[in-house]
């Protein structure tokens, strides 16, 4: 128990040095429940926890858990030049190696030593008797046997049907993205998407239900979308990705796959890029992850799963892109690809019945600007649009001209431009803004009780959107012919009326506003929880961080030896100003004073905790 809690205080104190980002990371990381921190003392007890250490080494490979289980053998702590002659690296090596071990906070180091926590030796040394390797087996066991060769004779079967793979995997996540930029997705408590958005996702997509969230983690393992109080959203590195060539955005998924994987079974895959990748591959995870169990092995097939959706392997078997991507890198595997797919067009066919046909996969930017300005009735190899009023309405809402599409349509077509597709666009314009849509001001908003004010030169017009089911939820009141009013806001107000087939348009002067729920997002940075962020603000105010003086360190410090009956080294600033030590044994905590046996003079001690500049375990 005192070895225990002497560190729990050195770990405590560590904590206490490291800034809020990096305590929040580690409680992330390790999974300490964060409604259960009060101070870093809390902190270091939770991630000294044997679950929590279990936890923690399943995540570490067997080169870090050797160099860790080694450096454990040694009580006092071993030097980098020590661990290198036991374990035939090189200090830097061996240093390289524990840098996950020391980010897990699982180890420390001084100049000179390289020290592991008492509990974490303790875990390790009982690995032999729960069936997990010794520190010697952790050192010395051999990889498996090298995986199975695959047989090259039908390469070129395998390429074709591994790049089918790759392209309507790349299709089917860009319509993902594409559906979440329009609408985010709601998120259920449990995870997951909800069962409306993820039908939704799979329509968009046009893959069965049960593939929605293969294609969603992939997207997000890319960074293409995120999660945000409660919702999915696509992320700004999702708008551009989809503006891209299908192999950059296939290499941008493969590339965020691959650094998923271990960075050694990455070199495996490499040294062998010619061999199956199957049972072999398990039996490799399995000695490289020594505790990972069967959570790793999981995340494994969903890995797995994913390389077979993207081409990289089929049936475990690396196509000739798979094998570039582990050898030398997404942009060399997405140029072995771009030939093995479909070649993008620039030119469509526009179509006398306002339909738009794509002779082939669209390229990402001409794509974005034709959903503008009409629905998309399929994607894909051949892509299919359809141009309407209403979409044309909303292409002009978002800031187009008649004459910017019917110029971008030409520049477009095969055929030309049909006389009734310039009709439509040309008619459209013409309507449009004869429903305008616009914020109230303070005053006639406090009158009405209403936000937002709908208006129109024609009364019928007015009335026709009174009493349209389609625009009932906004629950207008007309307050005059040409006027009626609604408690929401304009956003929602102008797109309501909008999908509901209106010519309504923002009031002239007044941007037009984005679509409610839209993302516009940004590249974020890695988003703390909230419960965690709140732990850490906790933890900061429970463990005042400033000198060893400062009275809550020392008064958690006396409590923390007092439970582990671990005797300290007090030293005390006295009335004249000088400082002395004690060798204490702590029996007592209250009222601001501490009380502890003196070891030497052989009596109690009653001292104020304000004058107590420093405390220090002894051995």
């Amino acid at each position: 128990m005192p070895a225990t809690s002497a560190a729990s205080l050195a770990l405590a104190a560590r904590l206490r040095d490291l800034d809020d980002a990096v305590v929040a990371r580690v409680i992330r990381e390790r999974a300490i429940a964060p409604g259960s921190l009060r101070d870093v003392f809390d902190l270091a007890e939770a991630l000294l926890d044997p679950s929590a250490l279990a936890l923690a080494l399943s995540g570490l490979t067997r080169r870090t858990l050797a160099a860790l289980a080694t450096a454990a053998e040694q009580e006092e702590g071993a030097t980098p030049d020590d661990l290198a002659a036991r374990l035939d690296r090189t200090p830097d090596e061996v240093l390289h190696d524990l840098e996950a071990a020391m980010d897990a906070l699982l180890a420390d180091r001084t100049p000179t030593h390289v020290l592991v926590w008492p509990a974490v030796a303790a875990e390790l040394a009982a690995w032999p008797a729960r069936g997990l390797p010794s520190a010697a087996e952790l050192r010395d066991a051999a990889p498996p046997p090298a995986l199975a060769p695959v047989d090259d004779a039908d390469r070129r079967f395998l390429d074709r049907g591994a790049a089918e793979r790759a392209f309507t995997t790349t299709t089917a996540i860009t319509e993902v993205v594409l559906a979440l930029a329009e609408s985010p997705g709601r998120l259920l408590a449990r995870g997951g998407l909800s069962l409306p958005d993820a039908k939704r996702l799979a329509g968009a997509a046009g893959c069965a239900l049960d593939e929605v969230p293969t294609l969603t983690d992939l997207a997000a393992l890319a960074g293409l979308i995120d999660d945000e109080a409660g919702m999915t959203r696509t992320t700004e590195v999702g708008d551009a990705w989809r503006r891209r060539s299908l192999a950059e955005r296939w290499s941008a998924l493969a590339a965020s796959w691959r650094d998923s994987m271990p960075h050694e079974l990455v070199a495996l895959l490499a040294e062998r890029a010619d061999s199956r990748w199957g049972s072999g591959l398990v039996d490799f995870v399995d000695w490289l992850y020594p505790a990972g169990g069967d959570a790793l092995l999981a995340r494994l097939r969903r890995r797995g799963l994913q390389a077979d959706r993207l081409g990289i392997a089929v049936d475990g078997r690396p196509s000739s892109f798979g094998r570039a991507l582990v050898a030398g890198g997404a942009e060399a595997a997405g140029a072995v690809l771009a030939p093995l797919v479909p070649a993008e067009v620039e030119k469509v066919y526009l179509q006398h019945d306002l339909t738009i046909v794509s002779p082939g996969p669209l390229a990402g930017a001409i794509d974005e600007r034709l959903r503008r300005v009409a629905e998309v009735e399929s994607s894909g190899l051949a892509g299919r649009y359809r141009i309407t009023a209403e979409s044309v309405t909303r292409a002009i809402a978002m800031g187009e001209t008649a004459e910017g599409l019917t110029g971008f349509l030409a520049s477009i077509a095969l055929t030309g431009v049909p006389q009734p597709l310039a009709y439509l666009i040309t008619e459209t314009a013409r309507r449009y803004g004869a429903v305008r849509v616009g914020a109230l001001e303070h005053d006639e908003a406090a009158e009405l009780g209403a936000r937002t004010a709908v208006r129109s030169d024609e009364p019928l017009l007015i009335e026709t959107i009174l009493v349209d089911a389609a625009t009932a939820s906004l629950a207008l009141r007309r307050v005059s012919p040409h006027r009626a009013v609604s408690r929401f806001e304009m956003d929602v107000v102008l797109w309501t009326l909008i999908d509901a087939r209106y010519p309504a348009a923002a009031d002239e002067g007044t941007a037009t506003p984005e679509r409610p729920g839209r993302t516009r997002t940004r590249p974020a940075p890695v988003v703390i929880d909230d419960s965690v962020a709140a732990a850490v603000a906790r933890i900061r105010s429970g463990s005042t961080v400033g000198v060893d003086g400062d009275t809550a360190w020392v008064a958690r410090q006396w409590e923390l030896a007092l439970r582990g009956k671990l005797s300290l080294r007090a030293t005390v600033r006295l009335p004249d100003g000088s400082e002395r030590s004690f060798d204490l044994e702590p029996t007592g905590i209250a009222a601001g004073r501490v009380r502890g046996r003196d070891k030497a003079a052989d009596i109690e001690r009653t001292l104020p905790v304000s004058s107590i500049r420093a405390l220090e375990p002894l051995e």
